[in-house]
């Protein structure tokens, strides 16, 4: 599979006429609950010849593609990268974890860098505790509990509560996330159970979920208070941000004009 994604990226540069920085799988095999059946969601970061940045008319800054063989490759420009990594997106920080990676340019280590600097856990708590929130209050209640959907619940849960204790960006294996935090042993128990099941495609009843949506529940509503409290303040990375810039915009295209 990794050839068809190599191949795939190649055309996307040859078409848009971009360089591929860096690709990385996310999704539901990033995360470790993929099935046989799942896509591959290839996440990539590009740029562009220098005179696409400097032409009066703009330029998308989004590449997405979907083939017919489970394949979706969706990209960003460096510039909506870098602007998105000075507010700590989550989605950008997920792809810059040092796992699954497909193909990175050398260049890719400056945004490293920047990722460290720019990293806010406070953003990111409450970037993963909505999605919890927002995710648990619309799960379904039909009598019979969604593995599929519970993961949407479970890793931003397990994510925010990783930045809590240890102050870092979370990885994005789920197993990995569990083995590393204090879960008491019924919690993780269940917790191991209904990924497993999500994995082998098995129902789940939903009175087996009772005592995970109870703790969840209250986590949620003490953790209410927490994040209400927080205060984001924007990084002023500006400077610095411009000049990765420039240093990559170089590193990859060399010192040659721009062919208008």
């Amino acid at each position: 599979m990794k050839n068809r994604i190599m191949e795939e990226l190649k055309r996307i540069e040859e078409e848009e006429k971009v360089k591929v920085l860096y690709a990385v799988e996310a999704g539901s095999r990033a995360w470790g609950y993929h099935t046989d059946r799942s896509d591959f969601d290839v996440r990539f970061i590009y740029i562009r010849e220098v005179k696409a940045y400097l032409n009066l008319q703009e330029t998308s800054d989004v590449i997405e593609t979907c083939t017919h063989q489970g394949l979706e490759c969706s990209g960003w420009d460096l510039k909506k990268a870098l602007k998105l990594l000075r507010k700590s997106n989550p989605s950008l920080l997920e792809w810059l974890t040092p796992e699954n990676i497909y193909w990175e340019h050398s260049s890719i280590e400056k945004i490293r860098k920047m990722r460290d600097i720019a990293f806010s856990p406070d953003r990111c708590i409450i970037h993963y505790f909505h999605m919890t929130k927002r995710n648990f209050e619309k799960r379904s209640k039909d009598g019979a509990a969604i593995p599929k959907e519970w993961m949407t619940i479970i890793r931003p849960w397990l994510s925010y509560q990783w930045i809590i204790k240890y102050r870092t960006f979370p990885p994005n294996e789920i197993f990995r996330m569990l083995e590393h935090l204090p879960i008491n042993g019924e919690t993780k128990d269940t917790l191991i159970f209904l990924i497993t099941s999500r994995v082998e495609e098995r129902k789940v009843s939903d009175s087996f979920m009772k005592n995970l949506e109870v703790s969840i529940h209250h986590d949620v509503v003490k953790m209410e208070e927490l994040v209400e409290g927080l205060i984001i303040n924007e990084a002023d990375l500006w400077d610095e941000l411009n000049q990765t810039f420039f240093s990559m915009l170089k590193e990859v295209w060399g010192g040659a004009k721009p062919e208008w």
